[in-house]
């Protein structure tokens, strides 16, 4: 079965910003301090029950939260809640919706103006609740039309807002009916941006499949107008919140299918979906077992370790020194060491985040611990061998790597650092690959130095382009990438501006007498991760573990090539 998936499927920024704010709070939690969200988070039970596991309870009553670290959920609350709460003595983080925040204070600013207000909404659900609050008893809530004429004829003033998950063909009309009844009402179209952005996905969607499958929350406002647009496209749809409510016998009466999600529906949820739509017909197996070996390969590291083995001899090619194959092998143990550890140090992180891989992680756990322990002792005997120097530095960056993601109680944890995987990762890569022979071998300190900061630009490309998979708010715990950080478009300008820097420096290292000629060849990596990157921005999640290697074959693909140069340059 062909399966397309939506671009703007997932978590939306609002979802993002409430879960992080909550895992933040659950990072810095003290002893015996209590932690709970006064209702739901977000509408998604399955991130509810992570949640819960993590010691964050649902409470629904104010007096149940008393004294305790209270979250205000996305949806927000009346600010007569907010102010009990805080009468109850409880501490509250507001992890209220920014789009929300933004109609509390345009309901606000005219209520205290004498002003009426119309919600287009579902009068029972929470967002329309919260705003419900801010109207000075002066609100009403409607969802369809023909509504608008049993409102009070002679309102002088009055203002119409919408739950920001609403329909946007349906406030047009209602807004149609609602300016004809009240010419010098104000009308503020307060519906999300990426409500928009989802609705008008989903009708270009239904006209290139057969069947829609609505990923999320039966319960989530935004997740059931999905469902409604496609059904409005008169095509077949199934809102399900798992991929064990798919029924296999009815959907392989199609060949195409697309996929679709609310914003509280996590990375995970949505890729377990299309790889259950895509193993359902027989024909489709082969493509299927060959994505899964991907996926295996992908998850065992191994095309990391062999990448950074290679860099190594790109550091050779850029500066003409030869080198010894002992650290090309130094760099192997060192990258599947630090990253196989990390997985299990980090294990909050790969729970939450790819449930599917976090399975693969623990099943073979002994494994990956055994080989790593080796790994690491085999680079520290190699290391010594070359030299004290070159020992010393592969300890350090070595304790480093295993403090990035050190347990909760110890004081120094460096992937608390904003955007820390992004730059430690390329950071390490480019000290094992040049500082190491340079600190055995020795050689010129400015072609070394060129050799370090081309690496280093390297690696955090294909850093970044890996992370872009984790764009759709997946990364539930901290902000170590740039991408969950800064966003996707502004990590997008800074790949460029990267991807410029690495150009000029490439350009420039042969004329200044820093770098051989091989630095022109570098330019190929670099103009294959300028195609990536929209590619990547844009990444269809059935497909992430082959964008993963692609990503990771530039890496291998240019050391290979500095290979071929050393023979036959």
């Amino acid at each position: 079965m062909k399966v397309i998936v939506a671009k703007t499927a997932g978590f939306c920024k609002g979802v993002r910003d409430a879960i992080e704010i909550t895992m933040e709070a659950i990072q810095k939690r003290e002893d015996g301090e209590d932690i709970c969200t006064f209702g739901p988070l977000i509408h998604n039970r399955q991130v509810l029950k992570m949640l819960e596991r993590k010691g964050v309870v649902e409470e629904n009553r104010i007096e149940n939260c008393a004294g305790k670290k209270v979250v205000i959920r996305a949806h927000g609350i009346p600010p007569n809640s907010r102010q009990e709460l805080h009468a109850q003595g409880s501490k509250l983080l507001d992890a209220t919706c920014k789009r929300v925040a933004r109609v509390h204070a345009a309901i606000k600013r005219h209520a205290r103006r004498g002003y009426n207000t119309v919600i287009v909404g579902d009068a029972d659900h929470a967002e329309v609740i919260g705003l419900m609050g801010y109207t000075e008893d002066r609100g009403v809530v409607i969802n369809r039309p023909e509504q608008v004429k049993d409102l009070p004829p002679d309102w002088d003033t009055v203002l119409l807002v919408a739950q920001t998950t609403q329909n946007e063909e349906v406030f047009s009309e209602i807004k149609k009916a609602f300016l004809a009844r009240y010419p010098n009402g104000i009308v503020k179209n307060t519906i999300c941006d990426s409500t928009q952005e989802r609705q008008a996905d989903i009708k270009k969607l239904c006209s290139q499949v057969e069947a829609v499958v609505i990923v999320g929350g039966l319960h989530s406002g935004n997740t059931v107008r999905l469902a409604e647009v496609a059904r409005d496209c008169r095509i077949p749809t199934f809102h399900v919140e798992t991929e064990t409510e798919l029924d296999r016998e009815k959907m392989a009466r199609f060949s195409c299918v697309g996929v679709s999600a609310g914003a509280s529906t996590p990375n995970w949820i949505i890729k377990n979906v299309v790889e259950f739509l895509e193993s359902i017909r027989p024909e489709q197996e082969s493509s299927f077992r060959w994505k899964q070996f991907l996926e295996r390969l992908v998850y065992s590291n191994v095309l990391v370790a062999l990448g950074t083995a290679l860099l190594p001899l790109v550091a050779q090619a850029l500066t003409g020194f030869r080198g010894s194959p002992a650290f090309c092998a130094i760099a192997a143990a060192y990258a599947f060491a630090m990253h196989s550890l990390n997985i299990y140090l980090d294990r909050d992180a790969i729970q939450l985040n790819d449930p599917v891989r976090s399975v693969f992680y623990i099943k073979w756990r002994s494994l990956f611990t055994l080989s790593s322990v080796v790994s690491l002792i085999a680079a520290f005997v190699i290391a010594l061998n070359a030299g004290i120097y070159s020992f010393l530095c592969i300890l350090t960056i070595s304790i480093l790597g295993i403090l990035y993601a050190a347990p909760n109680w110890f004081p120094i944890k460096l992937k608390d650092i904003p955007t820390s995987k992004t730059l430690f990762v390329p950071l390490a890569w480019s000290v094992v690959s040049v500082v190491l022979p340079w600190l055995s071998t020795g050689g010129d300190i400015g072609r070394f130095l060129f050799a370090f900061w081309i690496i280093f630009l390297l690696a955090l490309l294909r850093t970044t382009m890996i992370d872009f998979l984790a764009i759709q708010g997946d990364r539930l715990v901290g902000k170590e990438t740039l991408v969950v950080l800064a966003g996707e478009r502004w990590t997008g300008w800074f790949c460029a501006g990267v991807m410029a820097m690495m150009v000029l420096s490439l350009i420039a290292g042969p004329l200044a007498g820093l770098s051989t000629r091989f630095s022109y060849f570098m330019l190929l990596p670099v103009a294959v991760y300028a195609l990536y990157l929209k590619t990547g921005s844009e990444k269809r999640l059935s497909e992430d573990s082959v964008y993963e290697t692609l990503v990771e074959l530039v890496v291998i693909g240019t050391g290979l090539s500095a290979q071929v140069w050393h023979i036959f340059g």
